[in-house]
């Protein structure tokens, strides 16, 4: 499990933690200013406390990391430059993730890249009562975690923190999917 130690009210440190959520990773937050525990870690780690938030993992420690930096050093960003997908799927909102579990439930080789993280706006949702299926309605978070765990089970690779910058025609009547990082993919359909 991943820790994070942070001041309370840290804007860097809500950001982390929500991307770790939403790629379905257990993290479990150490309040500095209430947490003895969290004091004791970090002057073990000898990290002084105007270096928070820390990320701990059991191979490596972050200090005051970004979600970008985060999402590199955990791969959640996918190494995909030049592959080819059946089905490329931009954006992880109720819609995408219903893209990706649709296209990989057919086999077609499924590519679903993100901005953020899985659920878009719907995944901060206290309650979704008009999406199919759930006729007594269902949370944001709960729908992203199920719909995300179905896809994944159907073989679809997510790319979190990565945003498609431009499409273009690419070989053989594919199109590329241009990254924000300088990769690029070959998609069938978009």
């Amino acid at each position: 499990m991943l820790r994070l130690i942070t001041p309370r009210g840290s804007r860097r440190a809500f950001q982390v933690r929500d991307l770790l959520e939403r790629n379905l990773l257990p993290v479990r937050t150490y309040d500095l200013n209430e947490d003895p525990e969290s004091a004791a870690l970090l002057d073990t780690l000898a990290i002084p406390p105007e270096e928070t938030p820390v990320l701990v993992r059991n191979d490596c420690v972050l200090r005051n990391p970004s979600a970008a930096q985060v999402a590199r050093e955990l791969g959640l960003r996918a190494e995909v430059d030049g592959q080819r997908f059946d089905l490329v799927v931009l954006g992880a909102g109720p819609a995408g993730l219903a893209a990706a579990v649709y296209g990989g439930s057919e086999g077609l080789r499924t590519l679903v890249v993100e901005a953020w993280g899985p659920g878009g706006q719907a995944g901060t949702s206290s309650r979704i009562e008009n999406y199919l299926g759930f006729p007594t309605g269902i949370s944001g978070v709960d729908l992203t975690r199920k719909a995300t765990l179905q896809a994944r089970r159907f073989d679809a690779m997510f790319s979190s923190f990565h945003s498609a910058v431009e499409l273009a025609e690419g070989p053989e009547q594919l199109t590329r999917v241009d990254l924000d990082d300088g990769q690029y993919v070959l998609a069938r359909s978009v």
